[in-house]
């Protein structure tokens, strides 16, 4: 389970996270909504470690252990994913390299060049990627749509247990939004707990949503079923 208990978390001495406390269980899909600014970006990069989020109270375990004192490779290492809302592109790293070492260190393997890929073209085939993106810099000119699948394969290959998705919907246009979304609802099983960080609904469509948290200001102001979405998608956030 992903506990987080009355956590308070600055980002240069501004209070962005006021005393908010969620449980994430095993197999089970959340989703965070929000107004823009309400704080759910913040919680997700604070989960995920992000230096510049100062945690000044509560604790965040997972599966009993804390997390907090880790650094963002060991909770990656132990089962943590953040798909970001605006995915970086790296230079002079080629998406091969970078492929194989997230997946050495999430299995704790030394896979060579060769016996990796033959692990990760199968994936890729089934994702439609070109195995010539192998061979570019991650990220680098990619479509919005072409990075979005990268971060799904790595969903494939490192099979993470807590998977944040902040903003997925992101610099997709509708057509890439539903193919996006109909890949990540294949990858989806009951080994994996999907945690939807957003202001929109489409994604909701897709997605078996358990329970629904309501930020506003920094805080949890609400948390019920799937009907709470469907209310707000009705009348909006109010004030």
């Amino acid at each position: 389970m992903l506990d987080i208990q009355d956590l308070k978390v600055s980002v240069e001495q501004k209070e962005v996270l006021q005393w908010v406390s969620l449980q994430c269980a095993p197999g089970q899909n959340y989703c965070i909504l929000g107004k823009n600014g309400s704080g759910k970006s913040s919680l997700a990069m604070t989960v995920m470690g992000h230096p510049s989020y100062e945690v000044s109270g509560g604790t965040i375990t997972l599966d009993g252990e804390d997390i907090l004192e880790m650094e963002p490779d060991e909770r990656a290492q132990a089962g943590i994913f953040l798909a970001f809302q605006s995915i970086p592109e790296v230079k002079g790293v080629k998406l091969f390299e970078f492929l194989r070492t997230i997946y050495n260190a999430r299995w704790e393997k030394k896979e060579s060049f060769v016996s990796f890929k033959k692990i990760i073209i199968p994936h890729m085939e089934e994702l439609g990627i070109d195995k010539e993106f192998l061979w570019r810099d991650l990220n680098v000119w990619f479509s919005g749509w072409e990075r979005r699948k990268i971060e799904i394969l790595q969903l494939k290959i490192l099979e993470p247990k807590y998977i944040l998705l902040d903003e997925v919907d992101s610099g997709l246009d509708v057509d890439a939004f539903r193919s996006v979304a109909t890949l990540l609802q294949q990858v989806n099983n009951d080994d994996n707990t999907f945690i939807v960080i957003t202001h929109y609904f489409a994604i909701l469509e897709y997605l078996e949503i358990d329970k629904v948290y309501v930020l506003q200001d920094g805080q949890i102001v609400r948390e019920w079923g799937k009907e709470v979405a469907d209310e707000i998608q009705a009348e909006g956030f109010g004030e």
